[in-house]
């Protein structure tokens, strides 16, 4: 019996046939859910070191190729096999050394004072409150008619505190009653934090194997051009993400090391738990400098001597506009290349979904985005023969008829001669023609 296969419809039935199965997957995984998530949950528990350490890996790789590259050039440029591995073993030395160093100062200086004012904080709290009475009294003294409007504010501000005291205090009791789960997920996360540090140092010690092994993956699967248009659009993405990572922290914690010596100087109360607060919210742009001022001001507020918020604040101003004018174009300059509006969806949406982590990690994300799909529309538009350049969009774009003839198209490169096809596509039609010669039978 002879089998009219039928190329086009053959096609057809394959890729129904994988719609129907990812349909069915689909399904599965909604009618399953909380069983899917708990699944995927104890695989992200199990995953967590690996994600440490690459992450880790990929933040240190700078600092450790500048020392390479640096001060050990000599030795990383030598034809000798021997002295280039040497230089890696030292710039890794060092770069692991560095860690450990910031980690101790942390652990030893940071941290027992931040617990100290932490401890200062909620002793004082009961005259912090009376101060607010206090304050609160003097108004509505002043101020009769407002008396009358609100009621019984006093009674109203007693009650909230009670209710927030209450809250705090049952939240407080139940850590407390758990004393030993918290300890044992604060000891889970140093543990996945050592285990990535040590993985790291793995990576960084044979990057460049690691790096060709997922090159040599890309290039199996891909054609040639694509695969190098691929590498390329990673290679900028992961430019543009870690140029803003890294900034964002050198930048956060040299402004938080400006702060806490104004504060010092100023003898501010609490000057290491603002300096603390500040680094945090200089990490997120553009609104976070602003929104960590207003914790301190008011801690500053509740102190005894409240004139000291007003100096806070204006010294708070005047770093924050040296930051905005100094340091951060000298650090960062353009480095995300997203429009003020952007960034600040970015921090929303990325605050809305996941919190802090999302509001730091929101904006490269979104610089990474912006940069692919500014590409995509531009290769569309050369495509066309439309210019690229969004000022000739702004204003009336009559003039683009359908013989306009584009100015600003760079000349194109002369393309690779691309290699032999042995992308995902040809090997799936290969295997496709051997099943249809296996159920058809020659002619006699």
């Amino acid at each position: 019996m002879n089998i009219n296969w039928n190329r086009k419809y053959l096609t057809i039935a394959v890729y129904a046939t994988c719609a129907i199965i990812v349909s069915a997957i689909a399904v599965m995984v909604i009618f399953n859910f909380d069983s899917v998530v708990a699944k995927l949950s104890v695989i992200g528990a199990v995953s967590t070191p690996i994600v440490i350490g690459i992450f880790c890996a990929y933040l240190l790789n700078p600092l450790m190729t500048k020392i390479e590259t640096g001060a050990l050039k000599k030795l990383s440029v030598s034809a000798d096999k021997k002295q280039r591995s040497k230089a890696r073993g030292i710039a890794l030395t060092l770069t692991m050394l560095m860690v450990l160093v910031v980690l101790g100062l942390i652990v030893i200086m940071v941290i027992p004072q931040l617990i100290e004012n932490m401890i200062a904080i909620f002793n004082n709290m009961d005259s912090y409150i009376n101060t607010i009475k206090e304050w609160l009294n003097d108004i509505f003294d002043d101020n009769p008619q407002l008396v009358e409007f609100l009621g019984n504010p006093l009674d109203d501000f007693n009650n909230f505190i009670a209710g927030i005291w209450k809250q705090y205090s049952n939240e407080l009791m139940s850590i407390a009653g758990n004393v030993a789960t918290t300890v044992w997920a604060v000891i889970d996360t140093m543990k996945n934090v050592l285990i990535g540090l040590i993985l790291s140092i793995y990576l960084l010690a044979r990057k460049e194997m690691f790096i060709g092994q997922t090159k040599k993956l890309i290039f199996a699967f891909l054609k040639v051009d694509r695969a190098q248009r691929f590498l390329g659009v990673c290679r900028e993405a992961s430019k543009k993400f870690l140029g803003s990572i890294v900034g964002k922290i050198i930048e956060a914690f040299i402004v938080a090391l400006i702060c806490f010596i104004g504060c010092t100087i100023l003898r501010l109360p609490y000057s290491l738990l603002i300096s603390a607060i500040m680094f945090v919210f200089n990490l997120i742009p553009f609104v976070g400098p602003f929104i960590g001022a207003i914790p301190c001001t008011l801690l500053l507020l509740l102190s005894d001597q409240p004139i000291q918020a007003l100096w806070f604040v204006i010294f708070i101003v005047i770093l924050q506009t040296v930051d905005g004018n100094i340091i951060a174009p000298w650090i960062l300059g353009d480095s995300t290349g997203l429009p003020a509006v952007w960034i600040l969806i970015s921090i929303l949406i990325g605050g809305g979904l996941f919190g802090m982590l999302g509001m730091f990690l929101g904006v490269p994300v979104c610089a990474v985005v912006y940069m692919l799909f500014k590409d995509f529309i531009e290769n569309r538009l050369r495509k066309r023969q439309l210019p690229q350049n969004t000022s000739e969009y702004a204003g009336d774009v009559g003039y683009i008829t359908p013989d306009y003839v584009c100015t600003d198209i760079p000349e194109e490169k002369p393309q690779p001669v691309p290699e032999p096809d042995h992308s995902l596509q040809k090997v799936f039609s290969g295997y496709i023609g051997r099943i249809r010669k296996m159920f058809t039978r020659k002619k006699k």
